[in-house]
C-alpha cells in the first residue's frame, strides 16, 4: 500500500511541475509554422524593417496612462524595454535588416555634425543615406498582471507581487506588421505569454539580460511571461512576413 501511495505522490509532483512552465498562446494562425521557417539555417535575402513605439492599452483601475502610471511613473519605461527586446530577438533572427528608430535623433545630430564641416573630411556621415523601412512593427500591452500566493516574504514592483511562494506572470500584446509603402496592415495578431513558477528560477527564452527599465522583474514569472511572449511574436512575425519582403542583402 505504501508503494503504491508514493507512486502516486510521485505523479502528482510530476504533474504539478509541468503544469508550472511557462506558457504562451498567439490567437490567429496562418502561412508556414516557425518549425518550417527555421529547419535550415537563413543567409538568404532579408526583409527591412522597423519597431514601433509599445503602447499601454491596459487601463488599469480607470488610471490615465495605465496602471504603471498609478505609481508614478511612465510606461513607456516598460514599453521600451520590450521594444528593445523586441528590437534585439528579431535581429538576431537574421532575417531582416532592423532598421533603429528609437536612436534616430542621435544618428542625425551626428549627420548634422559632419555637414557642418567640423568633422575630418572623409570621416562623415553623409546625409541622404538613411535606409527606409519597408515594414514597420507595432504592439500594444493588453494586459500585464502578476500575483503571489502562498507563504514567504514578496514585494510589490509596480503594482505586481513578486518574490516568496507560488507566483504567476500574464502578459498579452497585440502585434501589427505593416506595409510602410501602403500602410496596409499584411498581418495582425494577439499573443499571449504566460508563467507560474515556484520560485526565482532563471528563463531560458530570448537570451540575454533584461533592459533596465524591467530589471525589477528580473528572475520571476513576471520575467519568463514577458520573455516567452517575446519570442512568440518573433516568431509570428518570420512566419508572417511575406516572401516578396525578402530581397535584400
Amino acid at each position: 500500500m505504501k508503494k503504491i501511495l508514493t507512486l502516486i505522490a510521485c505523479i502528482a509532483v510530476v504533474v504539478w511541475l509541468h503544469s508550472c512552465a511557462p506558457t504562451a498562446q498567439v490567437t490567429s494562425t496562418g502561412g508556414p509554422s516557425i518549425d518550417q521557417a527555421q529547419a535550415e539555417r537563413y543567409d538568404g535575402p532579408k526583409a527591412r524593417l522597423a519597431v514601433g513605439e509599445f503602447q499601454d492599452k491596459t487601463a488599469k483601475g480607470g488610471w490615465t496612462g495605465g496602471w504603471y502610471g498609478m505609481y508614478g511613473l511612465q510606461w513607456r519605461q516598460i514599453g521600451e524595454g520590450m521594444r528593445d527586446m523586441l528590437t534585439t530577438s528579431l535581429f538576431n533572427s537574421n532575417r531582416y535588416i532592423v532598421l533603429e528608430r528609437e536612436q534616430l535623433g542621435e544618428v542625425l545630430a551626428e549627420q548634422d555634425l559632419g555637414e557642418s564641416g567640423r568633422v575630418k573630411k572623409g570621416t562623415e556621415a553623409p546625409i541622404g543615406e538613411i535606409y527606409g523601412a519597408e515594414l514597420l512593427i507595432t504592439a500594444s500591452v493588453t494586459e500585464f498582471k502578476g500575483s503571489a500566493k502562498g507563504v514567504g516574504g514578496g514585494t510589490r514592483i509596480l503594482g505586481v507581487n513578486i518574490g516568496g511562494g507560488v507566483k504567476k506572470g500574464h502578459i498579452a500584446i497585440d502585434i501589427r506588421i505593416i506595409d510602410t509603402k501602403t500602410s496596409q496592415i499584411v498581418a495582425a495578431t494577439s499573443v499571449e505569454g504566460d508563467s507560474t513558477s515556484f520560485g526565482v528560477s532563471g528563463s531560458t527564452w530570448v537570451g540575454g539580460s533584461l533592459p533596465v527599465s524591467l530589471g525589477g522583474f528580473s528572475n520571476t514569472p513576471i520575467e519568463k511571461a514577458i520573455r516567452v511572449c517575446i519570442q512568440k511574436a518573433v516568431e509570428y512575425i518570420v512566419s508572417q512576413t511575406p516572401a516578396e519582403y525578402y530581397r535584400h542583402k
